[in-house]
């Protein structure tokens, strides 16, 4: 990684967190303990949101099938979120720097001006309250949803 790239990484992670992912970034494997205990919230805080809606849309795709089945899917939903845990908890690191990445390559692109794609970068990058407040509001659209649909 050049000195930009590690740079523009820095300004969109932020600097509470630099050292945590660029060390964390450095190995191939590492381990992200919010990412596996938050999973979704993590996601949110983090401000990747298609993945939260990629796994809600696919959990609730599921619960469709095992309703039209007349499946009991309790066990595989537990099953299913312990995977994603552990997913999120060993990947969850390599995904955020492919999203951090995917941003920040869109900015460099966009014809405007260093200072204002560093701004671009902080905006786009960092943390968000408000984007784990909407993950925890998609898991609740979610499970009212199931429950919606397992009423009928």
């Amino acid at each position: 990684m050049d000195e930009r790239q590690e740079t523009n990484l820095i300004e969109f992670v932020g600097e509470k967190k630099k050292d945590y992912y660029l060390k964390k970034w450095q190995k191939d494997n590492s381990f992200n303990w919010a990412a596996f205990f938050l999973t979704l919230l993590w996601l949110g805080y983090r401000k990747m949101y298609t993945p939260i809606f990629l796994v809600l849309a696919a959990f609730f795709a599921i619960d469709i099938i095992f309703l039209v089945m007349e499946i009991e899917g309790t066990l595989i939903n537990r099953s299913l979120g312990a995977a994603l845990s552990g997913w999120l908890g060993i990947g969850g690191n390599l995904l955020y720097k492919k999203h951090a990445q995917k941003q920040i390559n869109m900015i460099e692109q966009s014809s405007i001006s260093d200072k204002e794609k560093i701004h671009e970068i902080r905006k786009r990058g960092g943390t968000s309250k408000m984007g784990a407040f909407l993950a925890l509001l998609m898991i609740l659209a979610y499970v009212a949803l199931v429950l919606l649909i397992y009423s009928f």
